[in-house]
């Protein structure tokens, strides 16, 4: 496909009609939920997490599988590569609801009651995955810098699979506030970390001394802040109009139409989109003053789109440049030293922080899978260290590698926790 980057706008558009590229992601997209639905119906059978099956289905279905079958030439595998990099519209929507469904989760009397706790479980995990995860790859013999940038990836919270287990078993308690609370604050700390050492190890790779206060600390802010204003506006006026609709199509359209609009706005003006819409639903969630209903057609609307997304996540890894031995080590390193820091941060601040008995037995178990805003935070690395882009690589095929685990056994340890805490009701 390296041809259409010599294209015009107009031999572009021409080749997607010759080739049929539209109808060829509409036969994709059939096949993926085809497979999708037969998972639901084994799942259910051997009572596994729906979205373990999707992920695993991904992988399945990655490249690097399907150029294994004799009757797959180049041109063919070369045109699938193509198609699911057009997917990826999906990954974008489906984390905005994602993030939506968080925040509506989120109600001032949750908070009031968690507050303490919830903020110290949120910041301690996120700080302590990150200097485990830095000490751990700087002791592998990687430089600073590029420890700097593992770890500041290893703070985020891929929220995505443990909401998917959260409400499919119906989860509702203090640990399932308290995951659900922390799993929504940890994108924004996950932001704020990254755009704090982003710089710091930038100019260490450079060789600089001096560090751009600018770029440390005020676009930060402004990103983060940014994103709240935008969503807390959206939110105030979908609740507005959601009090005085009683339609359905009327609901949901707004619902839809705010969660896009807020997507649309933020990446517009170079705000978090995750944080944004975050706000939305949280502003729904409490500006209103009555009970919306409108959650029990939200989480059927976006059942083949939480599918498609996880399935599209799973067909990311590639199995072909991870072979090396010196990868596999960085690799491991970082998965375990993400899990030591995210577990052992969260338990020690919910013992501190006086949490529930649940909460501090099993809270460290619900934060672990890592997609969304981790790969999305590779990418950008990939896009900074154009001049030497092993360092992206190597930093984007380990956050491919240990998400793609996190996705399959993050939510049984989440689903674990919940039973064991007499918080589901299946």
């Amino acid at each position: 496909m390296n041809e259409l980057v010599s294209f015009s706008a107009i031999e572009v558009e021409e080749w997607l009609a010759l080739e049929n590229i539209a109808n060829k992601e509409l036969y994709l997209i059939s096949v993926f939920l085809l497979f999708a639905f037969l998972i639901v119906l084994l799942a259910k059978k051997y009572r596994i997490p729906i979205v373990v099956g999707y992920v695993f289905l991904g992988i399945l279905l990655s490249p690097d599988i399907i150029s294994l079958f004799p009757m797959i030439n180049q041109e063919m595998y070369n045109m699938y590569t193509f198609i699911l990099a057009n997917l990826g519209y999906i990954t974008n929507i489906a984390l905005a609801f994602i993030a939506f469904t968080i925040g509506s989760e989120l109600s001032f009397k949750t908070i009031k009651r968690l507050g303490k706790s919830i903020i110290s479980i949120a910041l301690a995990e996120s700080i302590s995955a990150f200097i485990v995860v830095t000490a751990a790859i700087y002791l592998t013999g990687s430089p600073l810098y590029e420890a700097l940038l593992f770890g500041a990836v290893a703070s985020a919270t891929a929220p995505a699979a443990t909401v998917m287990v959260l409400k499919e078993y119906n989860a509702e308690g203090p640990l399932t506030s308290t995951i659900m609370a922390v799993v929504g604050l940890d994108d924004a700390f996950a932001l704020i970390i990254f755009s704090l050492i982003n710089p710091i190890a930038y100019a260490h790779y450079q060789g600089e001394g001096a560090i751009n206060l600018v770029e440390v600390i005020i676009f930060p802010l402004v990103e983060i802040f940014g994103a709240i204003i935008v969503g807390l506006a959206f939110g105030y006026a979908a609740q507005h109009l959601l009090t005085i609709f009683n339609e359905k199509t009327r609901k949901i359209l707004t619902v839809v139409t705010t969660i896009t609009l807020s997507s649309s706005i933020s990446i517009f003006f170079g705000f978090s989109p995750l944080i944004a819409n975050l706000a939305v639903g949280f502003g729904v969630r409490n500006f209103a003053k009555m009970n919306l209903q409108i959650s029990e057609e939200i989480d059927t609307m976006t059942i083949p789109l939480y599918a498609m997304f996880f399935i599209v996540a799973g067909t990311e890894i590639r199995f072909s440049e991870m072979g090396s031995l010196s990868f596999l080590l960085i690799a491991f390193t970082y998965l375990i030293a993400r899990i030591v820091g995210k577990v052992g941060g969260s338990t020690l601040a919910a013992s501190i922080s006086g949490a529930p008995e649940a909460v501090k037995k099993y809270i460290g178990l619900g934060l672990l899978p890592q997609s969304g805003v981790a790969i999305a935070l590779a990418y950008s690395i990939q896009r900074q260290y154009v001049q030497a882009p092993e360092i992206g690589l190597v930093i984007f095929n380990t956050l491919l590698l240990t998400a793609a685990m996190t996705e399959v056994f993050g939510p049984l340890l989440t689903k674990y926790a919940v039973v064991n805490a007499g918080e589901t009701h299946e």
